[in-house]
């Protein structure tokens, strides 16, 4: 059987840039900040950092030594790493999952482009209103 030729990253910088887009998410930038700062959530925020760093830094290297070792999509890899059936499940939730987050994305996306665009345009109390929609 031929081996298709799979894509890769050029450099370590892609990887990681990728690896903290992928991890981080859209909910941390924008509104994550917003909630601490309105409910005080100072020790909440230590908290979560530690969680992030050790947590979050192992899953993305359990997910990459699983990527690199089966160099299969998650459906395949979770398939190869054990003849259970039921793995494939696992893979599947992986594969949709990204799916079901990108329209959330693209509303945000969406809101952003909106607010930049008015904020151009328009005066930026009226924007800070609480009547602006």
């Amino acid at each position: 059987m031929k081996q298709k030729n799979r894509g890769s990253f050029s450099g370590k910088i892609g990887f990681v840039l990728s690896a903290a887009g992928a991890s981080v998410g859209l909910g941390n930038i924008w509104r994550f900040p917003y909630l601490c700062a309105k409910y005080g959530g100072g020790i909440f925020l230590i908290v979560y950092v530690l969680l992030a760093l050790t947590f979050g830094y192992t899953m993305i290297v359990a997910e990459t030594a699983i990527g690199r070792a089966t160099n299969k999509s998650p459906v395949g890899a979770y398939r190869e790493l054990s003849h259970n059936k039921f793995m494939g499940i696992g893979g599947w939730i992986n594969a949709i999952i990204p799916i079901l987050i990108v329209p959330y994305y693209s509303v945000i996306g969406g809101w952003v482009c909106k607010y930049l665009y008015e904020y151009i345009v328009n005066d930026v109390n009226t924007i800070a209103g609480d009547s602006f929609s």
